[in-house]
């Protein structure tokens, strides 16, 4: 469990974490989950980095071993927050939704599973996701009232799952770049599952699956426009002041108090 992997400019690198992280891993194999992974150790302003085993995001959860759900509990990672539709969730349940120790909430982003179907239209509908004030408002706070840690999902891990985390992570303070890329890795860890569904589906649209970096980049730059940062955007949708200070502290060490007001 020595290594992890993050994207960089150069694709995906494979690096032993001696230091800091204490053997942490970014991607988690746990189950039949093809895109979990924990938003510990980014750089955040000020100084320090994000914490690790605090907060997860992914696929949504299935064939979770014993040692797989017992990984999560040692952790106190027990509070799941689905992003999915109910017609989604009633599709596919959440292995970890009827499993003692854990607190299940069905927070949806989306009234169904769709999502832009034009390539060009993909920021712009990222950004109506965030436009869903209600339902945006309901998930922030599900994550900031957890007594512990959080793992936070949609089906793929890819859209929905993206958003939530790129808000969190710049509350964190993490900079733009960082953000990008932990958005952008999504693409390597579902190429297996997209080819297998071209087999079925020989009309998927050619960019399913992708999670390039300007996708989001688009959706940060109208927070940006109409919001000034994603902290003014929490403002604006009416999260108060603590709850802002209380999902900082999900991902910040208590030594790290600097950043997270800008989007990097």
């Amino acid at each position: 469990l020595a290594n992890l992997c993050f994207w960089s400019q150069v694709g995906i690198i494979n690096v032993k974490q001696t230091e800091g992280g204490g053997g942490m891993l970014r991607h988690i194999p746990l189950g039949g989950m093809y895109n979990l992974r924990d938003l510990g150790g980014y750089p955040v302003t000020g100084g320090g980095e994000t914490a690790w085993e605090r907060m997860l995001r992914g696929d949504n959860p299935e064939h979770l071993t014993e040692e797989d759900i017992q990984w999560l509990l040692e952790r106190d990672i027990t509070t799941v927050v689905d992003l999915r539709s109910e017609a989604e969730v009633g599709h596919k349940p959440d292995q970890l939704s009827g499993v003692q120790g854990f607190s299940y909430l069905n927070c949806p982003l989306l009234e169904t599973d769709r999502m832009p179907n034009l390539e060009n239209d993909v920021g712009a509908g990222y950004f109506r996701v965030l436009e869903g004030r209600r339902r945006m408002v309901k998930a922030l706070r599900a994550v900031a009232a957890a007594p512990g840690g959080v793992l936070f999902h949609c089906t793929a891990g890819k859209d929905r799952t993206g958003l939530m985390a790129a808000l969190l992570l710049g509350l964190a303070g993490v900079g733009r770049e960082e953000i990008l890329a932990d958005y952008q890795v999504s693409e390597t860890y579902l190429a297996d599952v997209i080819c297998q569904i071209k087999t079925k589906v020989p009309d998927l649209s050619a960019f399913a699956g992708a999670s390039k970096a300007e996708y989001l980049n688009d959706c940060l730059k109208l927070v940006e426009t109409k919001y000034g940062s994603i902290h003014g955007y929490i403002q604006a949708i009416g999260l108060t002041e603590e709850e802002f200070i209380a999902l900082r502290r999900k991902l910040l060490p208590a030594d790290v108090t600097g950043g997270g007001r800008s989007l990097g």
